[in-house]
C-alpha cells in the first residue's frame, strides 16, 4: 500500500532539485540501502566507484531492514534513480529474492521563497514468518516517509545559499546521442523560468541562458550566437552528447540585492 505526506520546506524548488537527483544522498537518507555497485554503460555491467567510467542511474545495493539493536535481515538488490520529470523526481528499486518492491516519488511546487514536497512511497512486501519475527510488524512504505524522508526534510535538510552570489542548481541531466539530446533540449528549456543549459560534445560546447521557457542568450565554442543556432547545430553534429540544466532562483537574488541596498542605505542615515 502507498503512503503519502505533504509538508512546505523553506527552500526553493531548484535547490530541492539539485539535493535530491544525488542518488547517494538520497540512500543516505533512507537509511536502509547501502549502494555496493554503479551500472557503467561503457563496460555493459556493475562496477565499483573506483572503475566507473560512463555511470548510469541503475545500483546495485544492500537492503538492511530491522532494529539493528536486536536482529537486521539483509538482502541485494538493485534500485534506479533519479528519474526526472519538472516536478518529480522518481526512485525504485526491489529485492533479488521478490520479497520487496518499491516506489518512491517527491513531487515538489515552488510556492514563491517556500516548496511544497509531496512524499509518496509504493511498496509490496512478501515477507515469510521468520522475516517478520526478525523485523517485528514492519511497513516499509511507511516507514521510509514517517521515520526517515519526513524527517529529514524537518529537522535536518538546509538549502545551501551563497549571501553573495546566487546558486545555480542542477535540475537535470541526461547523455546520449545528439538526437535524444535535441529532442530532450526543446522539453527542458519551455519547463525552466530562470536558468541555463550546458551542452558537452566530443569537441564542441554550447552554452544558453534560458528566461521563462525561451533561449535569451547562446554560445557556441564561447562565439555568440542566435537561439535557434544551437539546434541547426546539433542537427549537423554526432556521437555522444551530454545535457546539463539548471535554475536560479530570481527572488533569492533580488531580496540578497535588497538586503545590501538596505544596509547601504542605513548606513549613510
Amino acid at each position: 500500500m502507498p503512503y503519502a505526506e505533504e509538508m512546505e520546506v523553506k527552500a526553493n524548488r531548484s535547490q530541492l532539485l539539485s539535493f535530491f537527483i544525488d542518488p547517494v544522498r538520497f540512500t543516505g537518507i533512507l537509511g536502509h540501502l547501502m549502494i555496493v555497485n554503479i551500472f557503467d554503460k561503457s563496460e555493459n555491467k556493475f562496477v565499483t566507484m573506483g572503475s566507473l567510467k560512463n555511470p548510469e542511474n541503475r545500483f546495485k545495493v544492500l537492503y538492511v531492514i530491522g532494529d539493528p539493536e536486536s536482529r537486521v535481515t539483509m538482502f541485494s538488490g538493485t534500485m534506479e534513480g533519479p528519474m526526472l520529470t519538472f516536478n518529480t523526481i522518481t526512485y525504485k528499486g526491489e529485492g533479488d529474492n521478490g520479497k520487496l518492491t518499491w516506489k518512491t516519488d517527491l513531487i515538489l511546487t515552488e510556492l514563491g521563497r517556500l516548496t511544497r514536497i509531496k512524499v509518496v512511497v509504493d511498496a509490496k512486501q512478501s515477507f515469510g514468518f521468520l522475516d517478520k519475527v526478525r523485523m517485528g510488524d514492519f511497513d516499509f512504505a511507511t516507514h521510509l516517509v514517517k521515520e526517515h524522508i519526513a524527517p529529514f526534510l524537518r529537522f535536518y535538510f538546509k538549502p545551501s545559499i551563497n549571501e553573495e552570489t546566487p546558486t545555480l542548481n542542477e535540475v537535470f541531466r541526461f547523455r546520449g546521442s545528439v538526437e535524444e539530446v535535441i529532442l530532450k533540449l526543446r522539453e527542458v528549456i519551455i519547463n525552466i523560468k530562470q536558468g541555463g543549459i550546458i551542452i558537452l560534445g566530443e569537441d564542441y560546447n554550447i552554452m544558453t541562458s534560458i528566461v521563462n521557457g525561451e533561449v535569451s542568450h547562446a554560445q557556441i565554442n564561447n562565439m555568440d550566437v542566435n537561439g535557434n543556432e544551437v539546434f541547426a547545430y546539433l542537427l549537423k553534429a554526432s556521437g555522444n552528447v551530454e545535457l546539463i540544466a539548471y535554475e536560479i532562483s530570481l527572488d533569492d537574488l533580488i531580496f540578497k540585492n535588497l538586503k545590501k541596498r538596505l544596509e547601504e542605505v542605513k548606513a549613510r542615515s
